[in-house]
C-alpha cells in the first residue's frame, strides 16, 4: 500500500470489516497484528489503528495477549437494531419533513435509480439500501443521528453475515429497495402519514 496515515488505516479498517463480511474471517478465528501487518505489508501502527476502531465499534474484541475475535451477533441484536432505526429513522423524517422538498427528492431518486441500475448482487444491493437510508440523514443535517445510523446499519450488515450467510446468496436481498420509491412517492405527495408508514414498513421487512 503506498498511501500513508489515516488514509492506510482506513483502507486496512475497510479491508478487514469487508473480510469479515465475506466469510474471510471464521467467528472463532484469533485475528493477530502480526498476521495483519505480513498479509497488507504495513507497519504495525495502522494496523493497531485499524483494530482500536473496529474493537470501538464492537466488530472485534481484544483478547489481551492473544489477539482478536469477531463479536458474536444474533437476531436478538438484529430486532434491537430494527426497533432503534424505526424510532430513529421515522421521528427524524417527522421533524424534519419539511428539509425534504421537491430537490433533495429528485436527487434521492437519482441515487435510487443508479444504485438499482448498477447493483448485480445482494451485498451489492444492501450497501445500496445503506447508502439511501443514510441520505436522508444528510438531508437533515445531523451528524450526530447520521453517524449512529450508519453504526446501526454496520451492526445489521455483520449480523445478518453472521447468522444468515445463505441469505446473502440469494433473491432476499434482492428485494431491499422495493420500498424505496414509494417512500419517494408518498413525499411528493406530502403525505407524513403514509411516508412515514411505508419507511417503517422498509426497515423492518429485512
Amino acid at each position: 500500500m503506498n498511501t500513508n496515515g489515516n488514509s492506510l488505516k482506513n483502507l486496512i479498517y475497510t479491508s478487514i470489516f469487508n473480510g469479515i463480511i465475506l466469510g474471510e474471517y471464521s467467528p472463532d478465528q484469533v485475528i493477530n497484528e502480526k498476521g495483519l501487518m505480513e498479509k497488507f505489508h504495513v507497519s504495525r501502527a495502522p494496523i493497531r489503528e485499524a483494530l482500536i476502531e473496529l474493537c470501538n465499534e464492537k466488530v472485534l474484541y481484544s483478547i489481551p495477549y492473544y489477539g482478536y475475535k469477531i463479536t458474536p451477533l444474533t437476531d436478538e441484536d438484529v430486532n434491537n437494531v430494527k426497533s432503534y432505526r424505526c424510532v430513529m429513522e421515522c421521528g427524524f423524517m417527522r421533524a424534519y419533513w419539511s428539509a425534504l422538498t421537491p430537490e433533495a427528492v429528485d436527487n434521492l431518486e437519482a441515487l435510487y435509480i443508479k444504485d438499482t441500475s448498477e447493483a448485480n448482487d445482494a451485498i451489492s444491493h444492501w450497501n445500496d439500501n445503506i447508502e439511501f437510508h443514510l441520505a436522508f440523514f444528510e438531508i437533515y443535517g445531523n451528524q450526530y443521528a447520521y453517524e449512529n445510523l450508519r453504526a446501526a446499519m454496520s451492526l445489521q450488515t455483520r449480523a445478518y453475515a453472521l447468522t444468515r450467510w445463505n441469505e446473502w446468496h440469494t433473491s432476499f436481498f434482492h428485494d431491499v429497495p422495493a420500498f424505496h420509491m414509494p417512500i419517494l412517492e408518498a413525499i411528493r405527495e406530502n403525505d407524513v402519514e403514509k411516508a412515514v408508514s411505508v419507511l417503517y414498513s422498509d426497515i423492518i421487512s429485512i
